[in-house]
């Protein structure tokens, strides 16, 4: 089970794009939630690279039940910022048997 965020949103400057911030910080909320509140951390895989920007969080299949009222949030979270900023931000969800 995972999330990634990959990209910048290109609604204004990298330093100045409030989308970007905004789809960052619910991805970092995630992975707080996920280590910190939920104590998933020896479940939790988190990847990031700078330079494309990317952040993948993965976490155990076997934790989705326990972990879905945060990761559903976090979902729906960003598609919220999705339809407002379309042209700026994409959902896709990807189902993986």
């Amino acid at each position: 089970m995972g999330l990634e965020s990959r990209g910048h949103s290109g609604q204004k400057p990298k330093g100045e794009d409030v989308v970007c911030a905004a789809v960052s910080t619910l991805v970092q909320a995630l992975l707080v939630g996920l280590r910190d509140v939920a104590k998933a951390s020896g479940d939790v895989v988190c990847e990031m690279n700078d330079s494309i920007p990317l952040i993948r969080v993965e976490w155990a299949k076997s934790r989705a039940r326990e972990l879905d009222l945060l990761t559903r949030t976090i979902a729906l979270s960003l598609k919220e910022i999705a339809s407002g900023y379309a042209g700026h931000v994409s959902v896709s969800e990807v189902h993986r048997s």
